[in-house]
């Protein structure tokens, strides 16, 4: 026979997650689906933490008539609490639990920003079974076996409380929800876990389900102090952002280091640009790191690129490089000679001819003081006279050979007099740009790279 209340350590395990809350001042921004275990959360908040609610947020994922009704249950419910709502239709329908997962954080974090709040979310212990299980499956580290028990911005009261214990105090107070149809669905792989492998593994294994929690825990425990020795690292070497999704970390004090520690450290150092290595891309930068080579670049998964400048990483997320290219290739600029050339990345400026030791080097060049020049990326297929009668090298022949990385090889300045490729700066220069001039109607001009 069904108890009609919630027996007492029920209810203890639930107050005793809603007493483990941060006690930091910030406000909580409540995830909540209109399922069973994020309804409940918003009941218990609003019960016994109601100050701590900045606002209920629910995403409508717009894959059908379920959503817009978790949708408005979610509203509803809030109303009648008092509570402000936050709310979001995607335009598009995701066609996969990942493209919904993204969709819904980005929703979340972006009003959570605006309101300086952290999102607190419904997971339950079993939520953090079931992810261990997945992350095991495939293959994943220790920095992934911690799963939700990693230390981070979201707040989970709920996870030390089986899904079991909250629906059995769902039932008791009444709460309203609805079943997600996705949560029967086998086509995704928490649902065959759920369902099927974790039921079969119990049957043969008992203790199975402590043994995966236990891991969890032993993880989120190494998480921890992985994170005190990435501390430890950035007071003598700061891991610098110097553009929108670029950052620069001085390496040299762990570039000795054995691979083992840096396969230790790379992941957990990324992840506060907000990059998540793959175990092939920390085997691959933990290679780049210790090579012997002082240049070059490393393409990682997800379009992120490292790029060995001197004794700098310079970090860029696969949305900077992105970015990047495309106002690289879309640059063309003409100016007037004389007058300063803008390019990113670059100080290109007119100097006062003093021999410019006899001006051979490929960082000078100079033009005609009356003509017009005109700068813009370098392209594939461009070439240089740098011969009498000589038909032209391929400027990307050059550019490889000076060492330079490929990604920093798409818009690579190149200057144009007449419509002719006469200067690539810092490399090299064609025949119209003359190796030495006295002249009074030759203007000169330096190039310098900027890597900060």
């Amino acid at each position: 026979m069904a108890t009609p209340f919630p027996a007492p350590r029920i209810a203890h395990a639930i107050s005793q997650a809603i007493a483990s809350l941060p006690a930091d001042a910030q406000p909580l921004l409540l995830a909540v689906s209109g399922g069973r275990d994020s309804m409940a959360l918003l009941h218990a908040m609003h019960d016994w933490a109601r100050s701590r609610i900045a606002a209920v947020a629910t995403f409508d994922h717009a894959t059908g008539p379920h959503a817009r009704s978790a949708t408005a249950l979610v509203c509803r419910t809030a109303g009648e609490l008092g509570l402000p709502v936050v709310t979001e239709r995607a335009r598009h329908a995701g066609r996969s639990e990942a493209e919904w997962r993204a969709a819904r954080w980005t929703f979340l974090n972006r009003h959570a920003n605006a309101l300086g709040a952290r999102v607190a979310t419904a997971h339950t212990r079993d939520d953090q079974l079931e992810t261990v299980v997945q992350r095991v499956l495939r293959g994943a580290g220790a920095r992934g076996l911690a799963a939700l028990a990693a230390d981070g911005p979201v707040v989970r009261p709920w996870l030390a409380v089986t899904r079991a214990d909250v629906a059995r105090w769902a039932e008791a107070h009444g709460v309203r929800w609805l079943d997600d149809p996705s949560n029967t669905d086998r086509r995704h792989q928490r649902v065959r876990v759920r369902h099927d492998l974790l039921p079969a593994i119990a049957r043969v294994d008992p203790g199975f389900t402590g043994h995966m929690l236990a891991l969890g825990e032993r993880a989120a425990t190494w998480r921890r102090d992985v994170e005190l020795l990435v501390d430890a690292v950035l007071q003598d070497a700061p891991l610098t952002e110097c553009g929108p999704g670029i950052w620069q970390f001085p390496y040299a004090g762990i570039a000795r280091w054995p691979a083992t520690s840096l396969a230790v450290l790379w992941p957990a150092l990324l992840a506060r640009c907000g990059i998540t290595l793959t175990g092939e891309g920390t085997e691959r930068l933990v290679r780049f790191t210790i090579g012997a080579s002082r240049a070059g670049e490393l393409q990682l998964p997800g379009g992120v690129a490292v790029v060995r400048r001197r004794a700098i990483l310079e970090i860029r997320s696969g949305t900077a490089v992105r970015r990047e290219l495309a106002a690289r290739v879309a640059s063309r600029r003409e100016v007037s000679v004389g007058s300063s050339i803008r390019w990113p990345g670059w100080r290109i400026e007119p100097v006062a001819w003093d021999g410019l030791g006899e001006g051979r080097s490929p960082d000078l060049a100079a033009f005609p003081a009356s003509g017009a020049v005109v700068v813009r990326g370098w392209q594939p297929g461009d070439r240089l006279v740098t011969q009498p009668e000589g038909a032209g090298r391929r400027i990307s022949r050059y550019l490889a050979e000076a060492g330079v990385p490929r990604l920093d090889r798409v818009g690579w300045p190149v200057v144009l007099l007449d419509g002719e490729v006469v200067w690539v700066p810092g490399i090299c220069r064609g025949l119209a740009a003359p190796h030495r001039s006295g002249r009074s109607d030759f203007i000169w001009y330096r190039s310098e790279r900027e890597f900060g």
